[in-house]
């Protein structure tokens, strides 16, 4: 991935950028007003939560918002939430706000729910949208 910082006046420049590490891969895509979206793709496990701790928090000094995609894990390890756990509190502390978006990764909302990890982290969609006939929520929310 390219330095954060790189562009005129320090601005993360607006072209994504992809980084690799062990099995997993980062794409991060900033937005002109500032946030950045950092796309996440394999496995967070014991060998790539320190890679995925790193490319976040080289986000901090240049982006005041990061929302981080999850939706294309297929697994999220003990090591996963811890780093996802550290790179929240690390956030706070810089003045950056980091968002999780699970999306479509229902095992990895799953492992945030168990764990009660989600009432601790920013997660903008903690329940899977809903599902009914006709598009209508179902009146009683049906767990996952």
């Amino acid at each position: 991935m390219t330095d954060p910082t790189d562009g005129p006046g320090g601005v993360p420049g607006l072209s994504a950028a992809t980084a690799e590490g062990g099995g997993l891969a980062l794409e991060a895509v900033p937005h002109p007003s500032g946030p950045v979206a950092l796309h996440a793709v394999g496995d967070v496990d014991a060998a790539t939560a320190p890679f995925l701790a790193e490319q976040v928090g080289a986000w901090f000094s240049a982006a005041p918002r990061i929302v981080l995609d999850l939706s294309a894990v297929g697994f999220l390890g003990s090591a996963g939430i811890a780093a996802l756990l550290d790179c929240h509190r690390d956030a706070a502390a810089a003045g950056v706000v980091l968002e999780l978006y699970c999306g479509a990764a229902r095992q990895v909302r799953r492992v945030l729910q168990v764990t009660g990890t989600c009432e601790h982290l920013r997660v903008l969609d903690p329940h899977p949208p809903p599902e009914g006939p006709g598009g209508h929520a179902p009146l009683f929310p049906v767990p996952d």
